[in-house]
């Protein structure tokens, strides 16, 4: 069953702004927890250690 459109966002590293990935969310999930609050730490090939990542919004997708 569908729940609607998911958002895309590109992740950068907050202290060197590189693109680390991209990633698909929904508005909120199952637990009622908003993309706003989400949180992740990625690897940065440019600070070459794992750093929290900042989401900005893409585009929807279908």
């Amino acid at each position: 069953m569908p729940r609607g459109k998911r958002t895309v966002f590109m992740m950068t590293c907050k202290v060197s702004g590189n693109r680390i990935g991209t990633i698909r969310l929904h508005r909120q999930n199952s637990r009622g927890v908003s993309w706003k609050d989400f949180k992740r730490e990625k690897y940065c090939s440019v600070c070459r250690k794992k750093v929290e990542v900042k989401l900005k919004e893409e585009k929807h997708s279908s």
